[in-house]
């Protein structure tokens, strides 16, 4: 048993680790709360590209401004307004209108719709934007309604009439024209229904499609990648600050958060880390954490909890009780107070035969003179 190293306990080092990230988080949330949303975010051109998407969403006549905004809303009707208003009618009108003209280029108020062509490689008639309609949101098939519990096609001398809106089939009609409101309720969630786990409906389908178009998930692209920029550029910075430059210039590699728990880094052996071993271990550090600003934010991250999640287990359940970057430093963290760390070898054999200890500090026997004459003669 090494008595000259009193490894730091888990918790002293886990709290030294915490104290260093929110220190990271703590200035660089300040620094892109003003710095970077206020100068670096604009010059990314964040502003353009969220109003260009917003814009465009707004168009399409699913999402609209309140007043005083100018982030868009999806809007909320009720079965039945005061007035006598049905919501399903309202958000009938709604998604007919975004697949019928809003997609079609020849009828759309936005230039940036890209028209959309069927297998053959031709372009859409206003007629195929209407059977594309009832296909996406509906679930018929040409000349023939499916199984949709409440619609069906419109219908003009018994023949259907594709480029009309969907209309209530028989049975529903008669319970709509009665005034029932359980119907009314379910002709709603039809179309927008919101639960715990999410929303859904054929206008929320609606807006996932608006959602997917090219024009809008390019400008919406744009905009994350700024976003992305910014943090980058106003966060890891901190990261590198008191993951690596702070270890680099403070005695022994610390780093704030040792340096405020009284731990250090020293080499496995019991000496004074070395010039490399004071770079190496912060680099590591630090890279570990630069995988969080990847672009793919999923991917940074999953490839953090993974190396965390190595790394903590190596040093709760392991022999050596070593995480992943003190192993390939052959480095470990120590109680100061309550540990000898040597400058060199030398510096450890001048202790060691000052206080007559062995190499792991245990005391060895002192005999005299007399004392080791007898044992001669017994061994005599």
């Amino acid at each position: 048993m090494n008595k000259f190293l009193v490894e730091a306990s888990p918790l002293k080092r886990i709290a030294s680790y915490f104290i260093d990230l929110i220190l990271v988080i703590a200035v660089g949330f300040v620094l892109f709360a003003t710095l970077g949303q206020n100068v670096i975010a604009k010059a990314l051109g964040t502003n353009e590209a969220s109003k260009n998407a917003n814009d465009f969403a707004v168009s399409s006549r699913l999402t609209y401004y309140p007043d005083g905004k100018d982030v868009p809303e999806v809007y909320h009707y009720e079965a039945k307004d005061i007035e006598g208003n049905k919501g399903y009618q309202k958000y009938l009108d709604k998604v007919w209108y975004y697949y019928t003209a809003f997609l079609n280029p020849k009828k759309s108020l936005n230039d940036k719709i890209e028209p959309k062509k069927n297998s053959d490689g031709e372009i859409f008639s206003e007629e195929d934007y209407c059977h594309y309609f009832y296909e996406e949101c509906f679930g018929f098939k040409r000349d023939s309604a499916g199984d949709n519990k409440y619609f069906d096609y419109a219908r003009y001398d018994g023949n259907i009439v594709y480029t009309k809106k969907p209309v209530l089939n028989d049975a529903y009609q008669a319970k709509v024209d009665a005034g029932d409101e359980s119907a009314l309720s379910e002709l709603l969630a039809y179309f927008f229904h919101e639960n715990n786990s999410g929303s859904t409906g054929v206008y929320v389908e609606a807006i996932k499609d608006l959602r997917s178009q090219p024009y809008y998930m390019n400008e919406a692209n744009r905009y994350a990648y700024a976003i992305w920029a910014t943090e980058v550029i106003t966060i890891a910075p901190m990261v590198l600050i008191f993951f690596f430059i702070i270890p680099l210039c403070l005695k022994d590699g610390r780093s704030l958060g040792k340096l405020f728990m009284g731990v250090e880094v020293v080499d496995i052996r019991g000496f004074r880390i070395s010039t490399f071993q004071k770079i190496v271990r912060p680099i590591i550090v630090t890279l570990l954490h630069f995988l969080l600003f990847l672009p793919n934010v999923y991917l940074g991250m999953a490839l953090y909890l993974f190396f965390a999640v190595a790394s903590f287990l190596m040093m709760s359940i392991g022999k050596k009780r070593l995480n992943l970057h003190e192993r390939i430093t052959k480095t470990i963290v120590v109680d100061r107070k309550r540990s000898t760390v040597f400058k060199d070898e030398h510096e450890k054999s001048l202790y060691m035969e000052e206080y007559n200890v062995d190499e792991n500090g245990n005391p060895l026997m002192k005999f005299s003179e007399g004392e080791v004459r007898v044992n001669l003669t017994k061994e005599e």
